[in-house]
């Protein structure tokens, strides 16, 4: 019988050191959940969270959903690390707990018996005394699956990120068939995403918000938006892979149906901006630059507000009107009126909207709805004039009125500067072209896996970064060009690009560097480049990233799909080379999302590294005659046209590279994966 207490009514009761314990390792002990089982019940629990209007929880749980298995793949390299720099860390960290709960616990007559069998427990303390046990970074704690991982470290971790970026994360939405069925059979059933604003210039102080835009509706004699981005991509392999020359008139065919390829991704391009994403295309644009005018705005719309006595808008409408606004130039007003309708009636105050509709009998409507866009627009128009006063049509009519006003006066807007935007996408919606969506073309984008690896590499590399870019230097290049000797032709343009423009840099060309050197390439160089078949993972000679140091390389993968998730049968999560490469902390990778051809790839990849990496070549790359480019040979007499500026954004280098061919299907290939980086110029 434990002492009762009659000051306080409660029970004073220790439990014995065993429970304590066994407490501890059910409650803390790292977990590796299936990836694709985890992911779905975090959707689900999501929704749910939406559904009360609680973004934050909202949000932690949709991060939770976001490339979860490379989580596992993080943690297991850094254990062996930690493992292959003391045999007794795994011992050590799991029995200096124990001790730790023992020395704090009064022990009782049982608890001393049981402790008996474990071990002499002085003896125990004075060999661990003997080792230190190293204190585990936060940023590697909330990489696992543990406790670390919930909502209050999840908003102090994007308040900690810098003020610079724009982080936004797209998620499908829950599907039971993921849980049943092999990708390739459920990766067309998309009928709607999330949009997670995770830190954005608007959303400082309310958090982050998520809003759902269903997928577009097809019309007669289309194929749905998602199976026609696999039949592309399925169609542009079979036309690359198939390739024979043999006659004019296979050559013809051959770009006949490289045509009409280029002409399919436009459309999908136009769908996912006009028809899918429409007024939600604003929420995916980076912060503006100059603050004076992003005040300006944000005036404008506090006067409209004011002017129309929008007296009951919520903090969520107003951002997203703001985002809206500042972002309208580049979108049409038939999107922009769609999208403020949806912003007035789905994103208000879902407690006032059931107590005015309270009595309301509608047949196509539940009472106990869980959304508001559950409700028919009947219920939501009537639901707004009762809340405001006056009608939706003159809602929309007064946001409406002033986009247009932006649109016809503002055109400095359109090419103003941004800060960087870093996406996380979904894994089954990552195959899309996002960073060539008309309103990210001109804009510095790129992806990471989750919220997690973005902490993760920003806490690596903190130091580096200043004013939310990474800063990078180019002084040691490494390079590998066609190690499997089977692409001649890129062996001599990428040759004598490089002898022309990076002279200082070093490599293998013509064959393959053993693991050994090509592990030193990413780790010891500023710039790594790979010109060959895929990724050039396969000079790893199956070994992984616990091989690879901790890298700073900005690496430039240019083969066929070099950055795609590309998955094996079944059920496994997807696996890519830049896993690895971020695993071992290095900052961005860049690649194809897809396949392409080696000649428009070359012009890419040395356009960009001519605008980024600074030279002592004499001619600017733009007007070096390159007929003879493809049997190695460069020529340096043409009058030298007017030198394009250099850039050290790498991201806006990415931009302006993707001019350099006239193919859509390669320019939308090339992505970056990883932080922002800028590299020093002279």
């Amino acid at each position: 019988m434990e002492d009762f207490d009659v000051f306080t009514d409660e029970i004073e009761f220790s439990r014995p050191v065993y429970k304590n314990l066994l407490n501890k390792y059910v409650t803390e002990i790292p977990r590796t959940p299936s990836g694709p089982n985890y992911e779905s019940s975090r959707k689900l629990i999501a929704e749910e969270f939406l559904s009360e209007g609680n973004e934050k929880a909202c949000a932690f749980y949709l991060s939770e959903t976001a490339s979860s298995s490379v989580r596992t793949l993080a943690v297991y390299r850094d254990e062996q690390m930690q493992n292959a720099k003391n045999k007794m860390q795994k011992i050590i960290s799991y029995i200096k707990p124990i001790q730790e709960i023992v020395n704090s616990t009064v022990s009782s007559k049982q608890d001393e018996e049981i402790l008996k069998c474990l071990s002499d427990t002085e003896d125990t303390k004075r060999i661990l005394d003997q080792y230190e046990v190293e204190d585990v970074p936060f940023y590697k704690q909330y990489m696992k699956f543990s406790t670390q991982n919930n909502v209050e470290n999840f908003v102090k971790i994007i308040k900690e990120l810098p003020k610079e970026w724009t982080v936004v994360q797209l998620t499908t939405r829950f599907n039971p068939n993921e849980n049943l069925k092999p990708q390739t059979e459920y990766r067309t059933e998309i009928d709607a995403i999330y949009i997670t604003l995770l830190t954005n210039d608007y959303s400082t102080q309310y958090g982050p918000l998520t809003v759902c835009a269903p997928a577009n509706i097809t019309k007669d004699g289309e194929m749905p938006l998602f199976a026609e981005l696999y039949s592309i991509l399925h169609e542009n392999f079979k036309t690359i892979e198939d390739a024979h020359f043999s006659n004019k008139k296979l050559v013809k065919k051959y770009w006949e149906r490289r045509e009409d390829i280029d002409l399919r991704m436009k459309s999908v391009l136009n769908v996912m901006s006009r028809d899918w994403l429409g007024g939600w295309c604003s929420l995916l644009t980076g912060k503006l630059v100059d603050e004076a005018l992003r005040n300006k705005l944000v005036k404008l719309v506090d006067c409209t507000i004011d002017d129309w006595g929008f007296i009951k808008l919520t903090a969520k409408q107003k951002i997203l009107l703001y985002n809206l606004i500042e972002s309208c130039i580049e979108i049409d007003i038939i999107q922009i009126k769609s999208c403020i309708r949806t912003i007035l009636t789905e994103h208000g105050n879902i407690d006032e909207v059931r107590t005015v509709l309270k009595g309301f009998e509608c047949e196509a409507c539940a009472e106990d709805f869980q959304f508001l866009n559950d409700l028919c627009l009947n219920c939501l128009t009537k639901s707004f004039q009762l809340i405001h006063h006056f009608s939706l049509a003159d809602g929309i009519k007064a946001f409406s009125e002033l986009a247009t006003q932006v649109k016809d006066d503002w055109s400095d807007l359109k090419n103003a500067e941004r800060y960087p935007v870093i996406l996380i996408v979904d894994e089954i919606i990552d195959p899309f072209p996002w960073e060539t969506l008309s309103v990210l073309y001109n804009q510095p984008v790129s992806r990471i896996e989750n919220i997690h690896f973005l902490y993760f590499l920003f806490k690596k590399h903190e130091k580096q970064i200043v004013n939310g870019y990474f800063c990078a230097q180019s002084d040691i290049g490494r390079y590998v060009i066609n190690p499997e000797k089977n692409l001649e032709y890129m062996e001599n343009r990428m040759k004598s690009f490089l002898k022309y423009w990076c002279q200082s840099w070093t490599g293998h060309i013509g064959e393959a560097p053993t693991p050994e050197d090509f592990f030193n390439y990413i780790t010891k160089s500023d710039i790594f480049l790979y010109c060959g078949h895929g990724d050039g993972w396969q000079m790893a000679n199956g070994n992984t990233s616990t091989n690879i140091a901790d890298g700073r390389c900005s690496a430039l993968l240019s083969g066929c799909g070099s950055v795609r998730l590309a998955r094996a049968p079944g059920r496994a999560p997807p696996a890519a080379a830049h896993h690895h490469l971020h695993v071992a902390a290095c900052p961005v990778v860049v690649g194809m999302l897809w396949e392409v051809t080696d000649l428009e790839v070359d012009k890419v990849i040395s356009r960009l590294l001519s605008l980024y990496v600074p030279t002592d070549a004499p001619v600017d790359w733009t007007s070096v005659g390159k007929e003879k480019w493809s049997m190695g040979q460069i020529d340096l007499s043409k009058s030298q046209k007017c030198p394009p500026a250099p850039e050290c954004d790498l991201l806006k280098a990415i931009c302006r590279a993707r001019s350099a061919t006239n193919f859509t299907m390669i320019a939308s290939s090339l992505v970056a994966r990883g932080l922002p980086v800028r590299v020093a110029q002279d």
